[in-house]
């Protein structure tokens, strides 16, 4: 089964934090004293040049988060009325020390527990519109949290966003 996230950046505390683990890679053994061997490892496994995207999510979205199913969910970010990057998902943990020291509290006190890590994360440019439209959302669905979206809606975005891609690398 294939999966989409889909996660909103658009609150100073994200857009912030996004500038440090998402916009760019971060060097991988920043995150090392926080992980297990074996989760390391895995990273390690999959990022030999040692550069990871990290991003998470507020622990109440647990629900959401178990559907992420690792190298089977894109997720998408939206900033405003678009999607500006994607991703897939090699790992996750679920780790308050590490989501701390990378972003430390939102404005709600809370701290982004869920943590993911991808090896590549490709920016685009796709109206959210247009995903909304996919799913069976409205238009101007905002995508308040983590929501992880099922099949057959995650095959046909996924199979949208990879056109995209292609269309637009043939373009550049």
């Amino acid at each position: 089964m294939t999966t989409v996230a889909l996660q909103q950046v658009s609150s100073k505390f994200a857009r912030e934090n996004a500038g440090k683990t998402l916009d760019r890679p971060i060097a991988s053994k920043y995150v090392k004293r926080f992980l297990t061997e074996d989760q390391f490892g895995k990273i390690e496994s999959e990022c030999p040049d040692g550069k990871i995207f990290v991003w998470g999510a507020k622990l109440e979205r647990s629900h959401q988060f178990e559907k992420i199913l690792p190298r089977r969910c894109l997720v998408l970010f939206r900033h405003g009325s678009s999607v500006y990057k994607c991703g897939v998902v090699f790992q996750w943990v679920v780790n308050l020390e590490l989501a701390e020291y990378l972003w430390g509290n939102d404005i709600d006190g809370e701290i982004w527990g869920l943590v993911y890590f991808m090896k590549n994360a490709k920016d685009i440019s796709i109206p959210a519109s247009e995903i909304n439209r996919l799913i069976g959302r409205i238009p101007k669905n905002h995508w308040q949290g983590l929501i992880a979206v099922s099949p057959p809606a995650s095959d046909v975005v996924i199979q949208y966003v990879k056109t995209e891609i292609a269309v637009r690398g043939r373009h550049e």
